[in-house]
């Protein structure tokens, strides 16, 4: 337990672990309450978006957030939206890097991910509360340097240590991150023609090519941005206008490919 300071009401730190999400979907299934973070140091099978591999060598911030927002439902796929803002402002507050986000979880600095988002809902067995309780899963790579990633990724990928040269203590940052982050979805129910307009300002697949695939359909276009509800539009080669909530999008022809493998379907991703 941590003093009223904190932005945790509970807080498990570890060496390393499967996936930080995991164990924060089993806690959430006790009971455990809203605020609790599991945080580790290196993670043997982290995950990312549609079940693919998220790569977490040792020297990453990798948590696991367990939060009840008090939006309406209807706005708990903003979660993750919000998320990439919050992260964005730590990663140019603290270390001056300029991130863009492409939807709807991973950002990127100079056309290399650093960041990875996963939000995923369980309704706890005991909570008495309708609500779903999100669990915001967030990988962040700060120390690690290039040669701690497999060498396929190693062009595909960046860290706070790469683009700034310096060393950053994890367990400093962890608060400092995890604040942003509930702050900014608090503000999902008031603010969020505010939030989805800033985001639109570091939206990294803007007027760009892009590819769309969801399960066998694939489809070439033009990023154009958020809806107010937070989908994203893309008009096709055809000249179809598309606004999608799941499915995968991806840098188009010159684009760089997203540092995850493994495709594979999570039905409770938000």
């Amino acid at each position: 337990m941590h003093p009223a300071c904190s932005p945790y009401t509970m807080l498990i730190y570890l060496d390393h672990i499967d996936s930080t999400n995991r164990l924060a979907k089993e806690l959430a299934l006790e009971g455990k309450p809203s605020g609790t973070v599991v945080c580790a140091e290196r993670q043997t099978s982290g995950r990312g978006q549609h079940g693919r591999n998220f790569v977490s060598p040792k020297g990453g911030l990798y948590f696991s957030l367990l939060l009840m927002p008090d939006i309406s439902p209807e706005r708990l796929p903003l979660v993750t939206l919000a998320t990439g803002l919050a992260c964005r402002a730590c990663l140019c507050e603290r270390f001056s890097l300029q991130a863009h986000i492409k939807w709807p979880n991973d950002l990127y600095v100079h056309g290399r991910k650093i960041a990875g988002i996963l939000c995923e809902r369980v309704l706890p067995n005991n909570s008495g509360s309708p609500r779903p309780m999100v669990i915001i899963g967030v990988g962040l790579n700060v120390n690690s340097a290039l040669a701690d990633f497999p060498e396929e990724l190693q062009p595909l990928v960046t860290s706070v240590y790469e683009q700034a040269s310096i060393r950053t203590d994890l367990k400093m940052l962890l608060p400092a991150v995890v604040e942003k982050i509930i702050a900014t979805i608090h503000r999902l129910q008031s603010d969020s023609a505010v939030l989805l307009a800033q985001w639109q300002e570091y939206d990294y697949l803007l007027n760009k090519p892009v590819v769309y695939t969801n399960g066998p359909v694939t489809l070439h276009g033009i990023g154009l941005g958020l809806t107010p509800q937070g989908l994203y539009r893309f008009v096709d080669t055809e000249g179809n206008d598309h606004c999608i909530v799941g499915g995968q999008l991806r840098p188009g022809e010159g684009g760089k490919q997203p540092a995850e493998t493994m495709p594979a379907a999570l039905p409770d991703s938000i």
